[in-house]
């Protein structure tokens, strides 16, 4: 059997990136209907309407579809609050440095929200790659936490938030920001992400916010 080939082998170059999209988007229920481990590549195979070997010239590794389906709908999170971080002008910021931050913050939870399925097998099923595999993954969520950081310095020069503990605070709220795919089942009395970002934008400013002795 001929093994597997890059973009450039296939003649068309299209086909070949609709196929792979088509297949990680197969492969994204069942690994998270029946996980990672206990979906055999037959099942997206048949999903797919493409054989067992079609697969693997598009995917070398059955780990490499969960890479694919991990990084490419991280990397929409990251271009989303990477934009809503630069729309805001620089006077706006100085007028309001929280606003500035909430909107970018808004923008990463709605958008978690929206690639609910992906963030719910980002966390059950990143231990699956190996350890070289997840490197990229791993310093693309480092980069979104620092996006997140430098939207709310602005608010912390005008010493409405404190930088105590800043990445800490950071991770926490981008676990907050997954709560909606992670828990909605317990998180019912909101009907909306945006009914449930009306009441998170209260704890996000309480986490942020500087102290009244000023730490």
């Amino acid at each position: 059997m001929a093994g597997p080939y890059a973009a450039k082998q296939v003649l068309d170059k299209k086909l070949w990136q609709e196929n792979r999209a088509k297949i990680a988007a197969a492969a994204l229920p069942l690994f998270v209907q029946h996980g990672y481990h206990a979906t055999p590549v037959r099942a997206i195979a048949e999903a797919t309407g493409l054989s067992v070997g079609s697969i693997f010239n598009y995917f070398p590794e059955k780990d490499d579809i969960l890479r694919e389906i991990l990084d490419s709908s991280q990397a929409e999170v990251e271009r989303a609050v990477a934009e809503a971080q630069g729309q805001p002008a620089a006077a706006d910021a100085r007028a309001d440095p929280v606003g500035l931050f909430m909107r970018v913050y808004q923008q990463f939870v709605e958008f978690t929200a929206r690639i609910h399925r992906f963030t719910l097998l980002a966390y059950q099923e990143t231990k699956s790659l190996r350890p070289e595999k997840r490197v990229p993954l791993l310093e693309r969520d480092r980069r979104i936490a620092e996006l997140l950081k430098s939207a709310a310095r602005p608010a912390i020069k005008a010493g409405v938030f404190s930088d105590e503990a800043l990445d800490l605070k950071v991770q926490c709220l981008m676990v907050l920001g997954h709560m909606w795919a992670l828990r909605r089942w317990a998180l019912r009395q909101y009907a909306t992400v945006a009914d449930y970002f009306t009441d998170l934008e209260k704890i996000v400013f309480g986490i942020m916010a500087r102290g009244p002795k000023g730490d």
